[in-house]
Parts: structure tokens; sequence; C-alpha cells
């Protein structure tokens, strides 16, 4: 199969929207969700659970609906602007504080700090590529206005 930017792009579209239902399911289903998985192990480390889903599915929202527009943004072929950097700079910041939130979970169930590290290094590496991202609208617009 030969990948062109099209699709590639809306196959990028089509993950954004099934995320974003999955998501959605999570969040309506974590009451019934975590007392069956966590039937094994500790039962009363299910309202942990089911409040770390609830406040990270905020910032997992914003990053869905950041992503649709960063996507919508690279297909008009708008890709080094300052609304993509805006919206990495808001992607990085989402995951830090999804990040914080398993950091604060992670006081009751250890397995939470493995998302908070991940979250967190995520958080860092798109605040790189927001950094360069930036650059490279100061460079384009310099472009821009060169004869």
């Amino acid at each position: 199969m030969n990948w062109s930017r099209n699709k590639s792009l809306c196959l990028s579209r089509v993950c954004v929207a099934v995320f974003a239902v999955l998501l959605a399911a999570l969040a309506a289903g974590a009451p019934w969700l975590w007392p069956r998985l966590l039937r094994r192990g500790d039962a009363s480390l299910v309202p942990l659970y089911v409040a770390v889903t609830w406040f990270s599915a905020v910032p997992a929202a914003v990053v869905l609906w950041r992503l649709h527009l960063l996507l919508a943004s690279i297909g008009r072929g708008d890709v080094f602007c300052a609304q993509n950097a805006r919206s990495l700079r808001i992607i990085s910041w989402c995951c830090i504080a999804a990040g914080l939130v398993y950091l604060a979970g992670g006081a009751w169930d250890a397995y939470l700090l493995i998302l908070a590290a991940t979250a967190g290094f995520v958080g860092l590496i798109l605040r790189v590529l927001k950094n360069v991202f930036e650059e490279a609208v100061r460079i384009k617009e310099e472009n821009d206005y060169t004869i």
C-alpha cells in the first residue's frame, strides 16, 4: 500500500476520533470498569482509580481536541504556524497535568508513578518539539518578509 500525505492525515484523524470515543467510554464506565479490573487486587483502590481516570480525562480530552486542530491545520497546508506551536504547548502542559494527577495517585498506589513518569517525559519531549516549531515559525516569518 502506498501511503500518501492525505492517507496519513486521514488515518491520524480517524485515530483521534477513535481515542475520543474510547476516552468518553472509559470516563463514563470507570465506576463499572475498575471494580472488575481490580477484583483480584485491592478493591479499596477502586475510588482512587475512578478519581484518577476522571481527573486525567480532562487533560486527555483537551489533548485530543488540540490534536484535531493540529491535524486540520496541517491538512490546510499550515504546518509551521503559531497556532500549531500553541497546540503543542497546550498538549505538553496537558501531559504534565495528567502526570501530576498520576503522581498524586501514586501516594496510594505505586503503579501510578510509572504513568506519572511517562506522562511527564512525553510532556518534556513535546516542550522541546514546541520550541523547535516556534523557531521554525520565526524563521518562516523572516523568510516571508525577505525578497
